[in-house]
């Protein structure tokens, strides 16, 4: 066998090394960046089941819209909102304000991980569309409110991209059940009925 085959096969074998390295380094990043989507996805569902978030969501949905009703809450609110000296919100209405900071900054992390894609947007789309949407039109008065106190436009716009993702996902899926999959069929309880 001569030198130069000898070279040849050496540099063949080398470059099919180099490519089956490649390879697998490339499904190791996959089952990597798989990981960490789950990882993530993990902990927005922890952050979505805390007591303390499913305690700032009954706050807001049933008190947020009486509140934003009452100009005493909506003056302490701007004024908060522009962080003047000497104002204090107190009561009840700093325990709405501060639940309805914790909805809107949950929804705004997760809107900036979606948006940097940290967080897959389809799958977010598909498990939670439907609360971002049913969240943001809860505080959007409040939002509103805050950026035109402040004259800043960014409060809670990873929130409102989130919302803007959503109520489009929700309009081109309105049906996310897979097509060729037959549904369950399931009853409401007797004692349910007279209520519906």
């Amino acid at each position: 066998m001569s030198l130069e085959l000898v070279n040849t096969i050496a540099t063949l074998t080398t470059a099919a090394v180099i490519a089956t390295t490649a390879i697998v380094a490339i499904v190791q990043l996959r089952h990597l960046r798989a990981a960490n989507q789950i990882t993530a996805l993990l902990a927005v569902q922890n952050e979505l089941d805390s007591q303390d978030y499913r305690e700032a969501e009954v706050i807001v949905r049933e008190e947020l819209d009486a509140a934003l009703a009452d100009p005493v809450f909506c003056k302490f609110e701007i004024a908060m909102s522009r962080r003047l000296n000497g104002v204090k919100m107190e009561g009840r209405h700093l325990q709405i304000r501060q639940a309805a900071n914790f909805i809107g900054n949950t929804f705004e992390n997760i809107g900036s991980m979606v948006k940097n894609g940290i967080l897959d947007k389809h799958l977010v789309m598909d498990i939670y569309s439907w609360i971002v949407v049913s969240q943001w039109d809860r505080l959007a008065g409040l939002t509103a409110m805050a950026r035109a106190a402040t004259g800043e436009p960014a409060i809670y716009e990873n929130f409102e991209y989130l919302a803007a993702l959503s109520k489009r996902f929700l309009k081109n899926y309105p049906q996310t059940y897979p097509a060729n999959m037959e549904h369950l069929e399931i009853t409401v309880p007797p004692a349910a009925k007279a209520f519906l």
